[in-house]
């Protein structure tokens, strides 16, 4: 009876395991290969220019103020997509620390003056760092180099002045030879002086600021004229570069009856130099002219009408 159990529950075993393995080759053989899920097309991202410090107005952009961060190519709008774009030109407002910078929040220094307008974008420091405003001034051609002056120039700015000694003793009238004539009275005589002024100063534009922006075709016809090539401007009426202290010297000088020229100086020439103030007495001593005698009781006469 034993023996008879033993082998019914070593046979049941058998059954069962037997069973089991039937079952599992038929689910694995019988289940498919599962959907592949739909492939996600990663969004495309571009580098836009972000602030990386505090970017005040009115202020040149280094290399070191901004950088890049991707963001996607979907809410890309009006930003820059390069530092290169934004470097070396100026902050038309204040740029915040974090902001992505905005193509009508840069300015071209260049295009500023030769559009002719938004003056104050582009005012910057002299070579030692000092302030400096802009100044109109008026000339002349013939005092204004024959119009050679054009934006970005540096001129050096000459003054002269006649002087009266106003303590002068002056010799009687004097009666003339001839019956009739009018009795000649003494007038103090003049003695002209002449100075370099001011030095390397810095023309900010020739010309009007604030110049009329082209009338736009209507899309669909065509200009009349094609734009003609860029020539010089020829004005006379300056705007310099100066400190606040000069601003008040340039203008002492004109409304204090000096005569005023400008003279232009080479590209690269801003070495300052020294001169000595020029009168009748330093043009008679240094070319060695012959004066008559007594001399202090002649002075020159101009020639021009």
């Amino acid at each position: 009876m034993r023996r008879g159990s033993t082998i019914l529950i070593i046979v049941g075993v058998l059954l069962a395991l037997t069973t089991a393995a039937i079952a599992y080759v038929v689910l694995v053989r019988g289940a498919g290969p599962e959907p592949p899920s739909p492939a996600t097309t990663p969004e495309a991202k571009v580098a836009v220019v972000i602030a990386l410090q505090h970017i005040p107005a009115y202020s040149d952009i280094t290399a070191d103020a901004v950088g890049t961060q991707e963001i996607a190519e979907s809410k890309l709008t009006n930003h820059l997509l390069a530092p290169e774009a934004v470097v070396g030109r100026r902050a038309a407002r204040t740029i915040l620390r974090g902001s992505f910078i905005m193509s009508d929040w840069i300015v071209d220094p260049q295009t500023v003056v030769q559009e002719g307008k938004n003056a104050s974008l582009s005012i910057t420091v002299d070579r030692e760092g000092r302030s400096r405003v802009a100044m109109a001034f008026e000339t002349t051609e013939l005092r204004g180099v024959a119009g050679a002056i054009q934006h970005g120039d540096f001129v050096d700015i000459l003054i002269s002045y006649r002087l009266i000694d106003t303590e002068q003793e002056l010799p009687e009238a004097v009666v003339p030879a001839v019956e009739g004539c009018p009795v000649l009275c003494p007038e103090p005589s003049e003695n002209l002086v002449a100075q370099l002024l001011l030095q390397d100063v810095e023309v900010y534009r020739v010309g009007p600021w604030l110049m009329p922006t082209p009338t736009p075709v209507p899309e669909g016809e065509e200009a009349e004229e094609e734009p003609e090539e860029a020539q010089p401007i020829r004005s006379k009426t300056l705007t310099l570069l100066l400190t606040q202290q000069n601003a008040l010297v340039l203008k002492f000088a004109r409304e204090s009856g000096a005569s005023i020229d400008l003279v232009l100086r080479a590209r690269d020439d801003h070495d300052a130099v020294r001169t000595e103030t020029v009168s009748l007495q330093y043009v008679m001593t240094r070319f060695d002219i012959t004066v008559p005698p007594e001399p202090l009781r002649y002075i020159p006469v101009s020639m021009s009408e």
